[in-house]
């Protein structure tokens, strides 16, 4: 009798290091979650076993978290353990076991990070047949796991040509902005602060980031040829894009339709080691049309010398100002 007791007590301890193990290996489903709960009301051993096993592993703190929003579940650990010492042992052999040979497809794959140096360019095939494409000085986190493909424009800018995958949905942070798509193309450009999506193809969700008790989650459609701002304070309104001017770097081009001087400025020094200094405010108002070559810098303040009456004069090793050129005599 004691024995056939002493085997349900191990097999009901067998059991919850199978739960611990499904939480720990985070491939649990929402179906994994309500057979647990299921399997704690059955048997008030059960709980008492589960709260065993807590109580021995430390570590698995965060396990406990899973359990938080039901208080009654996890709250004390068990007073007596002696009905089970002499399993502890093979207890922790088995938990380590379950960890060691747990499927290594539901563990997430390592974070790969991609980043391209001032004026540089990189495209990369990711594993899901994705492809990402890197402006000038970004840097890219990329982690993917069976359930979910998770990215981070950590700065700069990048291109997104997402594959299809209804399974696994393709997230983007970028500062202050989510942006969910299964199978779709889209440019992010993160700068001071402000991250502007532009969708290319298809259809993406944005949702605003850094809830505030005063300011619930905003979340946008966006289609084809629509593009969006996030700031710290939310997102702005949907506008039109012109899909070819924000993603003309790609070609090596910077498309200016009256641009701010100040602006194309700003887009020069992205992609080249100089500090262009504009202190005249005579010509700080001025704008720029035209498409310009983003590898060749001479070309283009050549370009804005004719068109709007400019000089250019070297101060210091990677400055230049910008000034009104002289009258002509």
């Amino acid at each position: 009798m004691q024995e056939r007791q002493f085997d349900s007590t191990e097999s009901i301890h067998n059991t919850a290091l199978g739960w611990i193990a499904r939480f720990r290996s985070g491939s649990a489903s929402a179906k994994d979650h309500q057979q647990f709960a299921l399997w704690l009301a059955q048997d008030s051993r059960n709980k008492q076993a589960m709260d065993s096993m807590l109580d021995m592993w430390a570590d698995l703190a965060s396990v406990q978290q899973l359990y938080s929003g039901s208080p009654d579940i996890i709250r004390h650990p068990a007073a007596n353990h002696s009905s089970w010492v002499k399993g502890a042992i093979g207890a922790a052999a088995c938990l380590m076991l379950a960890l060691a040979l747990w499927p290594a497809s539901r563990q997430p794959t390592a974070e790969l990070l991609y980043q391209t140096a001032l004026g540089e360019q990189q495209t990369v095939k990711l594993e899901d047949g994705s492809t990402l494409t890197l402006n000038t000085n970004s840097r890219v986190a990329v982690s993917f796991d069976e359930k979910l493909r998770a990215l981070k424009l950590i700065k700069g800018e990048a291109f997104f040509q997402v594959a299809k995958d209804p399974e696994r949905p393709f997230e983007v942070k970028a500062g202050s902005a989510q942006v969910t798509a299964i199978g779709t193309a889209f440019n992010i450009y993160r700068s001071n602060g402000t991250s502007n999506i532009t969708v290319v193809e298809g259809v993406v969700k944005v949702t605003g980031l850094g809830n505030t008790p005063n300011r619930v989650a905003k979340t946008e459609i966006l289609h084809a040829n629509q593009q969006i701002k996030a700031t710290s304070t939310g997102l702005k309104t949907i506008t039109r894009a012109n899909v070819s001017q924000q993603t003309a770097w790609q070609h090596g081009e910077l498309i200016a339709q009256n641009m701010p001087l100040v602006e194309l400025i700003t887009q020069i020094e992205r992609y080249h080691d100089i500090h262009i200094l504009v202190s005249d405010p005579s010509i700080a108002t001025l704008s720029v049309s035209g498409a310009f070559k983003l590898s060749e810098l001479d070309p283009i303040l050549q370009a804005l010398q004719l068109s709007l009456g400019l000089k250019t004069t070297a101060v210091g090793a990677n400055s230049i100002a910008l000034t009104p050129a002289p009258e002509p005599r």
